[in-house]
């Protein structure tokens, strides 16, 4: 408790961003720019270069410079919408120009944010790379403690994504939403920081995409299905890409009750992993948790249309 009227002390009497991410859809361009690329507002950039500056700029649509080997295009990856509303940020390991390139080894912006127990952090991001995996580029969202002294994690990892994961000249190919929930023991006062990150050479780039930043509270048990702390379409969507799924806990272990579904097991029921569609958001959409995704499902989410988390 006493960490929660600390944060609460904070949020009265200090001009840190308590509980709200300042333009956290990027909609708002910088009034004050002077570069050729549009940043965001409120968001802080890394500029420990000589260039005194990092490429951190606002898009509707993007995609990479092509790269070619012997004529053939190698990178067919591009981003063609916001994951929310009309504007996403795109964070460059260069793209201030051929000369600056081997000069750009990261991207950064943050914003200093508090937290308080309840709170859930959520957001989506995309991953896209014209390197190879002999130069593992990287892109991550994590929170750093303002105060290194202040008992909190000393980061807390959000979304990460590299070239291993994607492939050569590859992408995550859609937006990946992510989530984490703060309790009385990580709640406080930390940097967000996104950042993207060349490793070995900065002949080629990579980039990180960042979209949809918000924090409220969490409403999955009301049909929020995507943890957006939001009640809306795109809950609906999983829901029906679900329908009539039956989906077993994964964790399903004989006589333990924390793993039970809802209403009674069928008779013999023997658990097989294999019996569970992996391509199938079952799991996500059995919001009532008794192993089918049905009416009762689709009645919590219609209840609470358009309900949000403050």
């Amino acid at each position: 408790m006493k960490r929660t009227y600390y944060i609460a002390f904070l949020c009265i009497f200090t001009g840190i961003s308590c509980g709200t991410i300042l333009n956290g859809s990027f909609e708002i361009p910088d009034p004050n720019l002077s570069e050729w690329f549009i940043p965001p507002l409120y968001w802080n950039r890394a500029r420990n270069n000589s260039y005194n500056d990092c490429y951190v700029g606002l898009h509707r649509e993007f995609a990479p410079t092509p790269q070619y080997d012997r004529n053939i295009e190698m990178v067919h990856w591009k981003i063609p919408a916001p994951y929310h509303g009309s504007k996403f940020v795109v964070l460059s390991t260069g793209d201030l120009g051929l000369a600056s390139d081997p000069l750009i080894t990261e991207s950064t912006m943050w914003q200093t944010v508090t937290f308080q127990p309840g709170h859930r952090l959520s957001g989506a991001y995309y991953f896209g790379t014209c390197d190879f995996i002999q130069y593992n580029d990287y892109g991550k969202i994590y929170l750093q403690p303002v105060d290194p002294n202040s008992g909190l994690p000393e980061e807390i990892v959000l979304a990460y994504s590299d070239v291993l994961t994607v492939g050569d000249f590859k992408s995550t190919n859609q937006w990946v939403p992510f989530y984490y929930d703060f309790t009385e023991q990580t709640a406080g006062t930390y940097y967000l920081i996104c950042t993207v990150r060349d490793m070995l050479d900065t002949i080629y780039k990579s980039y990180l995409a960042v979209d949809g930043l918000k924090v409220c509270t969490p409403l999955y048990e009301f049909g929020d299905i995507n943890m957006d702390c939001s009640v809306d379409i795109q809950d609906l969507t999983i829901l029906s890409e679900a329908w009539l799924s039956w989906c077993p806990d994964p964790n399903y272990i004989d006589g333990d009750p924390n793993t039970v579904a809802t209403t009674p097991i069928p008779p013999g029921f023997i658990y097989d992993p294999n019996s569970i569609d992996p391509n199938c958001p079952c799991q996500m959409a059995d919001i009532n948790k008794d192993w089918t995704v049905d009416i009762l499902d689709f009645t919590i989410l219609t209840d609470n249309w358009l309900k949000k988390g403050y």
